[in-house]
């Protein structure tokens, strides 16, 4: 609780500081900037647990972004920005939603976002070196599982500080650059809340001895960019914390939130390479004592991986591997390993085509669970 107060009274602090400021008149009307992206994706999977699935499909996506913005005469920026996606299409049920909506100030004392969108170490997170083909460590295999999907652990869709990537209503704060360095830190009240919705409740509906739903969650860390001879380094370093919801139709009680994400990218030329771990050790986890739970191994996720940029060609390699405790009532562990190739060729400004391919190799500790198998992805993105 007096954690929960003192994140509040810095957030309200960063406010004041901002509205305290000289009067701040606008020079001119808000200019709305629209941008966004759009791909088309084919794959062909050839995988051990195929059972029911076809080897081809097709999927797509677009997003836009809009962005309402205005300068005062003092120097502070500030607007709003939304960003809508046309994604969801199962059943031909298309739909669509938002995944970023949030106002923002910035100036000398730093950038302010209050709103829905993802945490800081999803947005400045380093990872593996991953320009190219679907995103390679950090592209679309997830999506490609069929079967294994929701047998894998769940450190493959969290490969920075787990749940950073959850879009929900936050307060985010980052100070300006001083000598390559940025920090950042935010603030939700719940992980399960967004938009309009008020959820002031500790409770939640969990899933297989597993939370997901989080109160009181807070990240902090900074990036660090700089170059050293005609050699860029990039790193960060991020902390996420918070309270796990308890049931809402049962006793269990589960384990607090507490990840931690590090990476690291160097590049000369064309040339970069690095990584990133990710440890969030029993994060969600229904508590040892609990009737029934017999394994809780940690979760941790790893990436390594190069890149060269030649052109308007980009050549890639990515290696991941992802643990976690799998199914907690059996012994053992869930692990996934990844090796993807893929490239990027720019056709034309903002049109560009990328191949990829995947082996991956799924080792359950439901035997039963266990996959692997070969993904050929290629992606057509359009980014305006």
């Amino acid at each position: 609780m007096v954690r929960s107060a003192l994140l509040l009274g810095a957030a309200t602090l960063s406010l004041v500081s901002v509205l305290g400021v000289t009067p701040a008149f606008a020079q001119s009307k808000f200019d709305v900037v629209l941008g966004g992206d759009a791909y088309f994706e084919a794959g062909y999977v050839d995988q051990d647990r195929d059972a029911g699935l076809r080897s081809t499909e097709f999927r797509n996506r677009l997003r836009l972004l809009v962005t309402p913005k205005a300068k005062a005469d003092n120097g502070l920026e500030y607007g709003a920005r939304l960003r809508l996606l046309a994604e969801n299409g199962a059943g031909n049920a298309r739909s669509t939603g938002y995944d970023r909506a949030f106002l923002f100030v910035q100036g000398g004392f730093g950038t302010v976002h209050m709103g829905v969108e993802n945490g800081p170490s999803d947005d400045s997170g380093i990872i593996a070196p991953s320009d190219w083909g679907t995103g390679g460590v950090d592209g679309s295999f997830p999506s490609w599982l069929g079967n294994s999907a929701t047998n894998a652990p769940v450190t493959i869709g969290n490969i920075r500080a787990l749940i950073s990537g959850n879009s929900a209503t936050r307060a985010t704060y980052w100070t300006p650059e001083i000598a390559g360095f940025k920090l950042g830190a935010s603030y939700q009240p719940s992980s399960d809340s967004s938009g309009t919705d008020v959820n002031r409740s500790k409770v939640a509906l969990a899933s297989a001895n597993r939370t997901g739903a989080y109160r009181d969650v807070y990240e902090v860390g900074g990036t660090y960019a700089n170059s050293f001879g005609g050699v860029a380094v990039n790193a960060s370093l991020f902390y996420l914390g918070g309270k796990a919801k308890e049931s809402s139709t049962t006793a269990a009680r589960f384990d607090d939130l507490s990840s931690t994400h590090a990476g690291l990218t160097v590049a000369y030329g064309g040339l970069k390479v690095g990584g990133s771990y990710a440890w969030s050790g029993d994060s969600g986890y229904a508590k040892s004592s609990t009737a029934g739970i017999v394994s809780r191994e940690k979760q941790d996720v790893w990436t390594v991986g190069a890149q060269y940029t030649f052109g308007p060609t980009t050549l890639g390699v990515g290696y991941l591997n992802a643990k976690d405790a799998g199914d907690l009532t059996v012994r053992g562990r869930s692990k996934f390993e990844l090796i993807t190739v893929g490239a990027r060729y720019v056709v034309a400004p903002g049109f560009s085509v990328g191949p990829e391919y995947n082996h991956f190799k799924l080792s359950s500790d439901v035997a039963a669970n266990s996959d692997k198998g070969d993904m050929f992805l290629i992606q057509t993105n359009l980014a305006f």
